[in-house]
């Protein structure tokens, strides 16, 4: 279970001045929602959609933040967010949570909320929507949520040593960097002060009244917005709506609720933060800028122009970076939302370790070849078709965007006044406004991006003193050089040639047969000896799905090639294929909707892809090229060695590391075969051997199976036979895999990391892994004991001992390369209590082999994994997992009948014996880092 989390927008926000901005929309709101406005001045949106079938979301925004705080509330709009869940005037204590979770709809992934600068929305997602007195529930939850807290002391009491252990798990290198850069990002504002988890001085002694006291100033209908979208009928749950929530007061004499701006500055304001775990030097260039209050025609064409612009950018970066002995590792630019006041383009760049100066100077010569001349009628056809096939694909797949997406578009929409119009507007909209830009307007624009004044450029990287970092003169300087520099235009590359240029033969299908369980399945072998697998679904109007697999994999290459066995298809995936390298095959396939991805795993070796209807010929013509012509290209190697040398120059002792490092070792009782990324890893490297493995595992149609599902043409096996029946095989020539016994020790193995930390923290691994022959039942009943003791955590760790942000716990079966059955369990807490949450692990262990668990417990499980099952088989993506698996496993179609059954069979005896077995003599890895006591010396 995903245990609950803020998902904090922590991004780029900048901002000293108080504002009362309105925003508006010249854009009319789709006519599909059903909106209004009550007389407390809380706002509703509507909107009826079916996917998924059945379920519905409950969205309740609130138009504060963090921003709002006064000093001595410094992370108290983030802890009122857990507050909601902790006890409201009709549900008590966990009352929603366990109203919800007795339905299917789980605490974490479907019940969830998060705290911004300047937002706080909470959702509760796909719920049945067929109980109506659910439906009355939820809306209920809302209203409570408006207003109608409890906040007990108790509670409060509760829920400050969870904001704590957040505060720890948070504090990781990236935040760290992150609150030095805050300070001139943010400088002159109060958004310097406001991080949203706050202070933990106050966190641990604010009163209680003062948390009482923001929510009742800030919370309130004006501020508010219901917003339900689902398989719902819109003008019931309107009638629903006003019924519940009209009653609200609205207060007297409310706070006016202001915004805050990031002054304005001459000039660049800079600011370097270096970090002892830092991975990589970034330099980053924020151009401010103000943001749109009004949305209108004139001001979305303007910024299709800027996206043009800035995707057109980034595709000339990768070329340079692809076809040049550069500096640079990673470089790009695009736009931002600062806050609701400012918006920002940027420029960053990833320098090669002691390379920044150059870096930066190659990314901002790059900027200015297209500030100087432009773009191409060319590039920008190409770009304009890039988009325009995007949104072809959303219309024809509309009735396909779930619940959440459109319910998330709403709260913007309420919060500032983002569009929201239909698929069809949209497409329509995007349509004319593309045909009205040209490349003087593209052009133009490119030349607008960087300004002179409101910039600010952060530098971050590892705190070592072997790093040089360059002064902001000396940026300031090559800014300067650059514009006075000499430089050639932009030269384009030949893409006007086919993907594949012989014709091809194919081979026929010589034998068909039903997949048994799957009515419409069909399974084929091509004369070639390729066994391909077909299943047309209508599930997606436009959506084509593909597998494939074959059984080899690395465990049959020798254990010395086994690292460059791990690079080989990143080597090809960034070479190219056929005639084109990696840049020059994006742009062949820009406006295509199609994708494969090639992998090579310890037992198996395949691909992965999708595709829409139209674009299923190009998804094929990818696979052979896989097959058939794949790139080898040795700048490709060789920049790929060098992210793995900056990589560890940085990161080799680090904490996340080394903690990683000694939980593979552990889990394979290191074993050689699962080599370490360090020295020796790189220097088993090799360009040759990395080209020569993949040819070897991507090779022989006749040992692959090929799974394909969705919408598929009607000429799909015509085309499948010109193209997968043309890749080269050998009937003759079949492999299997060896088992290298890739597992932990028998017994126990268990590391203690004693480590120096900014931040005191202990971190927990266990995993236990257990082998006994498989069957279905056993694959449920693991996963509702894996769920059982997530929830005993949830309740004991988080909610009781307040220990830790979240415990974790991860289950998986497997059958190959034998019968496997595991359970990972994982968390984060104040080093001086780790021992304590450890024993509190082992100890509901030893419960549940002890007394089972109670029987509502276990059918609160079963709901779940009854609604999750009723979502998924509506997605070819269930499907074609299934059809992959079936061919795997060598195993028969388990449909809804035996599903259920089985599941709804399992008892608590039968929880109880399983608890039993598997928790009898496994193998179990623990790992547990802990920060240095002060006087102790660390141990590793």
């Amino acid at each position: 279970m995903k245990i609950f989390q803020s998902k904090y927008w922590l991004l780029v926000l900048f901002i000293g001045f108080k504002s009362t901005a309105q925003f508006s929309t010249t854009i009319p709101l789709s006519k599909d929602v059903v909106s209004g406005k009550l007389k407390n001045g809380m706002k509703y949106y509507v909107l009826h959609n079916e996917w998924p079938k059945d379920r519905v979301c409950f969205y309740f925004a609130q138009n504060v933040g963090a921003i709002l705080e006064n000093d001595d509330q410094n992370g108290l709009a983030h802890f009122l967010e857990h507050m909601a869940f902790n006890g409201t005037q009709n549900f008590e204590g966990k009352g929603i949570i366990d109203m919800l979770e007795k339905k299917g709809v789980r605490f974490g992934a479907d019940i969830n909320a998060y705290t911004a600068q300047d937002q706080t929305v909470y959702n509760l997602s796909n719920v049945p929507s067929t109980d109506a007195k659910l439906i009355d529930s939820c809306l209920l939850a809302l209203h409570d949520w408006s207003g109608f807290l409890l906040l007990k002391d108790a509670e409060i009491d509760a829920e400050r040593g969870v904001i704590r252990e957040e505060w720890r798990t948070r504090r990781n290198s990236d935040f760290r960097l992150r609150l030095e850069t805050d300070k001139v990002l943010y400088k002159g504002s109060k958004y310097a002060k406001r991080d949203v988890i706050g202070d933990l001085n106050i966190i641990n002694t604010f009163d209680y009244q003062v948390l009482r006291d923001y929510y009742k100033k800030w919370y309130r209908p004006d501020l508010q917005a219901v917003i339900v979208v689902g398989d719902i009928d819109p003008k019931e749950i309107e009638k629903k709506i006003i019924e519940t929530f009209s009653s609200i007061e609205m207060p007297k004499k409310p706070a006016q609720r202001y915004y805050v701006s990031v002054p304005k500055n001459k000039g660049m304001e800079y600011v370097l933060a270096k970090d002892k775990e830092a991975q990589e030097t970034n330099v980053v260039l924020y151009y401010k800028k103000d943001f749109d209050k009004v949305k209108n025609n004139e001001t979305i064409r303007r910024d299709l122009v800027t996206n043009l612009c800035t995707d057109m950018i980034n595709r000339r970066y990768q070329e340079f970076i692809q076809n040049n002995e550069t500096s640079v590792l990673k470089m790009g630019t695009g736009s931002s939302e600062v806050s609701r006041l400012t918006d920002s383009h940027y420029l960053y760049v990833t320098p090669k370790n002691n390379k920044t100066k150059e870096g930066f100077r190659e990314m901002m010569i790059e900027t200015e070849r297209a500030v100087r001349y432009g773009f191409t009628q060319k590039e920008l056809d190409r770009n304009k078709e890039g988009v325009l096939s995007f949104y072809e694909n959303v219309l024809q797949n509309k009735d396909k965007i779930d619940n959440d997406e459109f319910s998330e578009e709403l709260v913007n929409h309420f919060l500032k006044a983002a569009p929201f119009e239909s698929i069809e507007t949209q497409y329509e909209n995007i349509k004319t406004r593309l045909s009205s830009i040209t490349l003087a307007d593209v052009n133009q624009a490119v030349k607008k991006i960087q300004t002179v004044d409101n910039v600010v450029m952060t530098v971050t990287g590892p705190d070592k003193s072997d790093v040089v970092y360059p002064s902001k003169a000396d940026y300031e300087a090559i800014i300067a050089a650059v514009k006075k520099m000499p430089l050639e235009k932009y030269k384009e590359s030949d893409t006007d040639q086919p993907l594949i240029k012989e014709e091809l033969k194919g081979s026929k299908a010589e034998k068909e047969t039903a997949v048994e369980g799957i009515a419409g399945a069909k399974s084929y072998v091509l004369s070639n000896g390729a066994k391909i697998v077909l299943y047309p679904t209508t599930l997606a109007k436009d959506e084509v799905l593909f597998s494939a697999f074959s059984f080899g994999g690395s465990s049959l290459i020798k254990t010395e090639d086994i690292p460059s066995a791990q690079i080989a298809v990143s080597l090809v995936e960034s070479s190219g294929l056929g005639a084109f390298k990696s840049t020059d095959l994006s742009d062949k396939l820009n406006g295509k909707i199609a994708n494969v991805k090639p992998y090579i795993t310890e037992l198996t070796e395949g691909f992965k892809g999708s595709s829409n209807q139209k674009d299923f010929e190009t998804l094929l013509q990818l696979t052979y090229l896989y097959f058939e012509e794949p790139r080898f290209d040795k700048d490709s190697y060789s920049r790929m060695v060098t992210n793995f040398s900056n990589s560890l120059e940085n990161a080799m002792n680090t904490n996340p590391k080394v903690f990683q490092d000694t939980i593979s070792q552990l889990n394979y009782n290191r074993n050689k075969r699962v080599p370490l990324i360090n020295e020796d890893f790189i220097k088993q490297l090799s360009f040759e051997k990395a080209s020569e493995l993949y040819k070897q595992r991507i090779q022989n149609a006749a040992d692959f199976t090929f799974v394909f599902t969705g919408n598929l043409p009607e000429n799909a096996l015509s085309l499948i036979e010109k193209y997968i029946g043309s890749i080269s095989s050998d009937i003759n020539k079949k492999e299997n895999f060896t088992d290298n016994h890739l597992e932990p020790a028998k017994g126990t193995s268990k590391q203690l990391l004693v480590r120096e930390m900014n931040v005191p923290k202990a971190s927990v691994y266990i995993r236990f892994v257990n082998q006994f022959p498989y069957t279905y039942k056993n694959v449920f009943t693991l996963h509702i004991l894996s769920e059982l003791l997530s929830k005993k955590y949830l309740d004991l760790i988080r909610e009781e001992e307040g220990g830790s942000y979240g415990v974790h716990v991860g289950s998986g079966v497997s059958k190959l390369p034998s019968d496997e059955y595991s359970m990972t369990i994982n968390f984060d807490s104040d080093p001086e209590k780790e021992e304590k949450l450890t024993k509190i692990v082992y100890e509901q262990i030893a419960l549940i082999q002890k007394n089972g668990a109670k029987e509502e417990d276990i059918q609160s499980i079963k709901n779940t994994v009854l609604k999750s099952r009723a979502e998924k088989v509506m997605t070819n993506g269930f499907w074609l997992g299934s059809l992959n698996n079936m061919m795997l496993n060598n195993e028969t179609f388990k449909d809804d009948a035996i599903y259920k059954k089985t599941l709804n069979e399992i008892t608590a005896a039968d929880l109880k014996a399983f608890a039993k077995q598997f928790f009898t003599k496994p193998s179990t890895v623990e790992v547990i880092m802990k920060s240095k006591p002060e006087g102790v010396a660390p141990q590793y």
